[in-house]
Formats: C-alpha cells, structure tokens, sequence
C-alpha cells in the first residue's frame, strides 16, 4: 500500500516535468480518477482582466458534453457561492448538483446522480483556476482525506501551470524587450542618418529602410506639398507591381482621403478596414483596388504646418497597432526636421552659387568676346569630373572653380582683354597675375577655400613650363588640371577680336597634341571620350538629354 502511494505520490510530482498545458490536465486527471474514484474533472483557469473563469478544458466528460462544457465559461459575479469560494480560497462540495443554484438549470439532469467537488487551484495565494470533479453517488461521499489528495495533486496541477505560464510571459516579454531595443536602435540610426544628411534624396531613402525594417507593411509613401498640389516624392512597395499613383513624381488628389485627413488635421489617421468605406476618396480607392486592407498616414509638420505625409499600407485588416503609431509619429518628426535642413541647406547652396555665378558673369560681361565663357568652362570642367569618376561633392567644387577661374580679370584692363591682336610680350605679364588676383580676392570666403588651389593653378602645364608656380605632373592639383583642359577648350572655339574659333574637331586634336606636355593625359583622354560626342560642331555643349551617359571611369 505504501508502495502505491509512493508511486502516486511521484507521479503527481512528476507533473513539473511537464511542458503543455493539454498534458498537466490530462495527468492530473487521470491521476485523480485512478485515486479518488472520480468520474471526470473538468479545469477552468480564472482570467484576472475579465474576472471570470475561461472555457473549461476536461477528462473523462462524456463527449456529447464535452462541447457544451468548453464553450461555456463560469461568472462569479453571477454566482455568489462561487464567488466566495474564490475569497475565501477554500474548496466546495456539491452533494446535489441538481438541487445547487451553481449549477446551470441546463446541466442539472445530467449532473443529477453525480456529486461535485470543486476545489481552487492556488500558487502564492492567488487562484489560478479551479477543478470540479464529479463522482458517482452510488460510491462513498468524498472524505477529508480523498478531499486533502485532490487538494494537493490541485495544488502541483497549478504550480506546474503557473511555471508554464510564467515561462511564457518572460519568453514573451523578452521578444518584446528585444523588438523595442532594436525600434530604439533602428530609431536613433534612422535619425542620425536622416540628420548627418542635407540631400532630401538620402533623407527619404534612408526614413523608408528604416520602417520596412521595423514595421511589417506592403506601401511606404511620402507625399509633399508644393503650392497646393501633392506629389508622391519616395515610395517602396513591397510585394507586386505598385499602383501607378504611388510611383514617385506622380501627382495626387488627396480629396477624402486618409493622407487628406491628416494633412488637413495635422495629426496621426488611420484606416482599419479599407475595403469597407462605402465611398472612399480616390487615392484610398486605388489603394483598396491595389489589395491595400488598412492604412495610417503621419503629417510633416514643420514650424507648426503639415507640410507632407508620411503613409504605410498593409495587406493585412486590422490597423496599425499602437506602438507601431508611435514608432511612425518619431520618425514622421525626425522626417520633417532634416527635410526642413535639407530646404535651408539648399536655400542657402542657391543663393551662394547665385552670387557666384553673378561673379562670374560681372568678369564675362566687361567683354562681348568672354560672354558665356565661365559657364561653359564650369560645365565642360563637371562633365570631364564626372567622365573621371570623381564624387558629386568634388564635381561641385569643380563646378565653382570653373565658374571663377577668370574672377581675377575684373583687375585687368578692358583694353587688353578686347586687344585686336595678339598680347605682347611686354603685356603678358598682368595677364599674368590673373591667377594670383583672383585667389585674392575670393580668400576671405571661407566657403571657397577648396577651391582656390584650381583657381590659383589652373594656367600650370603638365610639363611644368606654366605658371605662376611651374609646378608639374600630379603636382599640379586635379582640379587645377581639369579646369585647364576645359579652358583651353573653350578658349579655342571661342571668337577673339583677333582670331577666329577652331572647330570642336580642330580643337580636340589641339588638346590630343598637347596631353602629356601642356595637359594631363588622363583629363584629356576622359574629355575626348566621354565629353567631346557631346558637342556642337562649334564646341558648344549639346543639351543634357534624360538618362545620358553618365561616367563610370575611375582613374587609376
């Protein structure tokens, strides 16, 4: 006998073994019926948020039962003995189910010859459910010490379910620790790529990686206003071919509308079940037809005024939930402060190549003969750059030096620069100086200083027989060279008061002839074979054509 009990009594600590839930019931169970003479049991967890007890789940129960069990959860509030059951944590016998006011009117025939006893399942003082099991009334009434056994194989059931549970809830909080440490990781790096940037084309870029990172969605749009019209201006979508309207440069109406709406609103919109608006406004239209089931659009607020929309799609009905709304509003804000930059940034580039290209057009304007020539020097001296491989950055700053590499002739007599003939030796020398007066002139803007060296240097010779420092080879600054092929190239199919303008053809062979001696090879090969098929017969610059050639050529 002892033996047996020592063998029930390891089963039932055996149940922390367990790892599911169906399992510990069953065992438990079973356990109960092979010990206490049981019929069947029936477990209902207790739900702290609803207060009441969850669908049963049982053992035993006869199967034309066992749906209408499950289905059908315990109120204690409806129920005041249950509810005192669960207050004063002790169990409850029901001799007479039939006759017991906890007993739905519904279950009393088949629970008429049947005695229950229902006894809470308690971890650290808190119920965690309970356990009715029944017994035939033909079989002894449950004694103190059946009672005490079920208690306690109750009691290990629980321990065992609460260790489940709290394994759960630490697996679950940690995933969702982890979601939010990479949302911050992901939010910071969102922001320091979008502030450390001022071209509004990687301020985007970099915003919509950052989402899809995050955020499960099909569409990631931004949308600006540009005086009272909207554009889509970035967009990814993600599974199949996006609606044509979401592509970016497409024009919008955003007339009843979740992105209207916010826009309109200045705050956060959303739309859970798109295919159920009876009437939807155009663009959540297409976006419906495109298979879009909900959406939430983010303003661009910028000194307090919406000035775009950030919008996400997704396939799948039911909203964004709340966290993800959160995550969107910080990035829709981290958006509109580097665009913002990005603007002022601009802006200020504008006025600046503004007032340089004023600078340059004041030393072109003191003769008919010069008219044009800085501009076309800084546009020929980009293409040659960009043939070479050289970086937007550097392209710009070459664009600069092309446009005042002359700005130190405002210092030179008209009478030279409008000579009929050729300068004389004697007159060569403040020709000369040219270089050096610019650079003069230009050092106090901070702004120019990467460019002065190709100001300063742009009439050396590869050779070394130029000036004003006869440097040579690679001494020379790049973009000293660059804008000495691009002059000298434009300075001969130029009219002068004393000569006619080569050819492009005649030109080029000039500068084919001079590579090596007067010119870098490597510029003039790039301006041969990648800037020269762009030219007019008389060396002027064709139009840019959409999608042209751009250079792939590195030096090497």
């Amino acid at each position: 006998m002892q033996d047996a009990f020592a063998k029930m009594l390891q089963r039932v600590g055996s149940l922390g073994s367990l790892s599911d839930l169906d399992d510990v019931i069953r065992t438990s169970s079973i356990l109960m019926k092979n010990t206490a003479n049981i019929r069947w049991a029936l477990v209902y967890f207790f739900d702290r948020e609803r207060h009441n007890f969850t669908p049963a789940r049982g053992y035993g129960l006869p199967q034309r039962y066992v749906r209408l069990f499950e289905n059908t959860p315990l109120h204690p509030d409806k129920v005041p003995i249950l509810r005192s059951m669960l207050l004063k944590k002790q169990h409850l016998l029901i001799p007479d189910a039939a006759e017991s006011d906890m007993v739905n009117p519904a279950y009393r025939k088949f629970l008429s010859d049947l005695t229950l006893l229902a006894v809470p399942m308690i971890v650290r003082n808190h119920v965690l459910g309970t356990v009715f099991v029944a017994r035939h009334k033909s079989l002894p009434p449950f004694t103190e010490k059946g009672i005490n056994l079920i208690k306690y194989m109750a009691s290990n059931a629980a321990i065992s379910v609460s260790h489940m549970r709290l394994y759960d809830e630490t697996l679950e909080t940690a995933i969702n620790l982890a979601k939010r440490f990479d949302t911050i990781l992901t939010l910071d790096e969102i922001n320091k790529a979008i502030s450390s940037s001022l071209s509004s084309e990687k301020i985007l870029e970099t915003a919509i990686q950052g989402i899809e990172r995050i955020i499960p969605c099909t569409l990631v749009a931004i949308i600006q206003e540009e005086k009272g019209r909207f554009f889509i201006t970035a967009s990814h979508w993600k599974d199949g071919e996006p609606a044509s309207v979401m592509k970016p440069g497409s024009c919008l109406s955003l007339k009843n509308s979740a992105a209207g709406n916010a826009f309109a609103k200045g705050k956060t919109c959303s739309i859970d079940a798109l295919g159920t608006i009876q009437r939807p406004g155009r663009l959540d239209g297409i976006l419906a037809g495109a298979g879009i089931a909900t959406l939430l659009a983010a303003p661009l607020i910028s000194r307090e005024q919406a000035k775009g929309v950030l919008l996400l799609g997704d396939r799948q009905p039911g909203g964004f939930v709340r966290d993800e709304t959160f995550v969107i509003e910080k990035i829709a804000a981290q958006i509109s402060v580097a665009l913002e930059n990005a603007r002022l940034y601009e802006d200020m580039r504008s006025l600046f190549i503004n007032t340089v290209t004023s600078l340059a057009n004041a030393i072109d304007a003191k003769s008919p003969w010069t008219k044009g020539h800085s501009e076309r020097v800084m546009k020929i001296a980009a293409d040659i750059a960009r043939e070479m491989g050289i970086s937007e950055e550097n392209v710009e700053q070459i664009e600069i030096a092309g446009l005042l590499h002359d700005i130190g002739k405002i210092g030179i007599l008209e009478a030279l620069l409008e000579k009929p003939e050729k300068i004389s030796d004697e007159e060569f020398p403040p020709m000369r100086l040219h270089p050096e007066k610019g650079v003069a002139i230009l050092s106090p803007i901070e702004q120019l200083e990467d460019v002065l060296p190709a100001i300063f240097h742009h009439h050396e010779r590869y050779d070394g027989e130029g000036y004003p420092d006869g440097l040579k080879g690679e001494d020379i600054p790049l973009q000293a060279r660059i804008v000495a092929v691009a002059d000298a190239f434009d300075a001969m199919v130029s009219d002068r008061p004393y000569k006619k303008g080569f050819s492009a053809k005649r030109a080029v062979k000039v500068l084919e002839n001079g590579a090596g001696s007067q010119f870098d090879p490597f510029v003039v090969k790039c301006f041969c074979t990648g800037v020269a098929h762009k030219l007019t017969a008389e060396g002027k610059l064709l139009p840019a054509r959409p999608g042209g050639r751009q250079s792939a050529q590195k030096r090497r």
